[in-house]
């Protein structure tokens, strides 16, 4: 995507501090929040699916019963998320 030369910005919005980054890192407007937040039910229910199959239910605590480890109600994302999407979004 070619900008004219001009560096791409985004302005802050809420806690979406996740979106802008890679965007930015992008240069360009490629994923908006909901992007972020399906990959972020993606990972999760991989995420869940590995501790079902390696590790014991007492040693996994509450991570399989919480509602989201990569997003939060209040638009936060995980940092493993913004690799995964920025990892996509290179080798694409």
């Amino acid at each position: 995507m070619s900008n004219g030369g001009m560096l791409y910005h985004e302005v802050q919005e809420a806690k979406l501090c996740a979106v802008h980054c890679v965007n930015t890192v992008l240069q360009g407007p490629f994923f908006s929040e909901f992007d972020l937040a399906a990959l972020a039910s993606d990972l999760d229910t991989i995420e869940r699916q590995v501790m079902q199959g390696t590790v014991s239910a007492a040693a996994s605590g509450d991570f399989l019963s919480a509602e989201s480890h990569n997003v939060s109600l209040d638009g936060d994302f995980s940092i493993q998320l913004v690799k995964v999407e920025a990892g996509f979004a290179i080798m694409a």
